[in-house]
């Protein structure tokens, strides 16, 4: 699970292990040096790897993080002083908030479902931006559009209205705002925001 993806919407943390581990900057072999510590494993290879296609059931994904926080306890002494308070993983696959919620529930969590009612803890979590990379040896290529004095979009979103903050947002915008076009399709909601030109 130590081999993340490099393209495609899940690449956030792949490059994110890619970048921590091949910085010396930010890394340290001596355990009492570190401030915190990195639980490096891929939420898109775990499932990748151990989901069964069609089974709807992610519980042997979630026993295997339970497997790996074990070995970690047991081979480090860092972990049980805190209870994992002081340790750090990142996580951009769809179920990585349910699956590290009980495990690695003391855990700081970057993670890119920042969905409160998934298990994301506002004030212990942080939100990482999913980014679709299609190109490892240019991973910013594409990325980014146009210029931002050419651009009529300044924001975009469109997905289900689940969650704590997406149904706050529709009351507070919705045929309130101008510069904010929401456009229904079916059970989904598209929140469109354009800067005035």
């Amino acid at each position: 699970m130590h081999l993340p993806y490099l393209l495609g919407i899940y690449a956030s943390e792949g490059w994110f292990m890619r970048q921590m581990e091949g910085n010396k900057r930010f890394v340290t072999k001596d355990p009492k040096k570190a401030h915190l510590f990195y639980l490096p494993f891929s939420s898109r290879m775990l499932e990748e790897t151990l989901y069964v296609p069609d089974s709807h059931n992610n519980r042997n994904l979630r026993k295997y993080l339970n497997g790996y926080v074990d070995l970690i306890a047991a081979k480090h002494p860092f972990w049980n002083r805190t209870g994992g308070a002081d340790h750090f993983l990142v996580a951009c696959h769809d179920w990585a908030p349910t699956e590290t919620r009980q495990n690695m529930a003391k855990c700081i969590r970057a993670l890119c479902n920042s969905d409160v009612k998934e298990g994301f803890v506002i004030g212990k979590d942080v939100s990482l931006p999913e980014t679709y990379v299609r190109n490892a040896q240019k991973p910013t290529r594409d990325i980014g559009g146009r210029p931002v004095s050419k651009r009529k979009t300044l924001a975009f979103f469109a997905g289900g209205m689940h969650g704590y903050v997406r149904p706050i947002l529709l009351q507070h915008w919705e045929n309130k705002d101008p510069d904010m076009k929401i456009f229904v399709h079916e059970e989904q909601q598209v929140l469109h925001l354009c800067k005035r030109v």
